[in-house]
């Protein structure tokens, strides 16, 4: 079996950890504010479907919070990170193969786990999580991290699913057709721009772009960018912050 990643995200973090104690807080809109309550940070689903955007001014969209009964939380970072270890550890029992990337987000190795569906054992996993930890998870499984951060995007929009495959090579054609260059991870604005200038405008694109091209037209670190269907862990490279 060929490398297969999953990058596991935790829904709404800061949201979904103040709903952990108080279960009333379900299916209403939060938000969750910055250190001095300035911007707001955090969203559930519910305030995001009102048109609150991440990082804005608190007083920017204070009306339409006090209008829409939004519920607001000062951030309890102490807190957060003690639901994320307990998180972390709950998905280090599935695999000893993980990669804590932030304070809600993991990537696991899957395709060591022989004789068993990864999308199934994803499933399986997010269930385990929500009951374990009250935490909702969200899974993106592909055959390299970049891929898995793209899944992952699509598998937060899966209501009811939260799981999605990006290992099947058509899906997976068809998935990067449809998604913006400047949309993966790590590009940069001023990389995106190259790459819109020498006509690569989708993922499908620069997966599929000849190395020499890349190459003679945005140098050898350009060159890295078109690595996305490797099974490579991407380093991080100045400007464009990717692979």
């Amino acid at each position: 079996m060929s490398v297969i990643f999953s990058l596991v995200d935790c829904n709404n973090f800061y949201a979904s950890c103040e709903r952990i104690f108080n279960p009333s807080l379900d299916n209403k809109p939060i938000v969750v504010l910055s250190n001095n309550d300035g911007c707001i940070i955090a969203r559930s689903n519910e305030a995001k479907s009102l048109g609150i955007a991440m990082g804005a001014p608190y007083h920017e969209n204070e009306s339409l919070i006090k209008k829409n009964k939004v519920l607001v939380f000062s951030s309890n970072y102490q807190l957060y990170g003690d639901i994320s270890r307990r998180v972390m550890s709950s998905l280090a029992m599935f695999t000893p193969e993980m990669e804590v990337y932030s304070i809600d987000e993991a990537f696991l190795r899957l395709d060591k786990f022989y004789g068993q569906d990864p999308y199934s054992l994803a499933s399986d996993i997010r269930l385990k999580i929500l009951k374990w930890t009250g935490i909702p998870t969200s899974h993106g499984l592909a055959p390299t991290k970049t891929l898995a951060k793209v899944a992952n995007k699509i598998a937060k929009k899966k209501n009811g699913q939260n799981v999605f495959d990006l290992t099947n090579i058509d899906i997976q054609t068809k998935t990067l057709a449809k998604l913006p260059v400047e949309d993966i991870w790590g590009i940069s604005r001023g990389w995106s721009k190259r790459l819109h200038n020498i006509g690569i405008q989708n993922a499908l694109q620069l997966r599929d772009c000849d190395p020499s091209f890349i190459r003679n037209h945005l140098s050898v670190i350009g060159l890295s960018l078109i690595h996305i269907s490797e099974p490579t862990r991407p380093e991080r490279i100045a400007d464009a912050g990717v692979w």
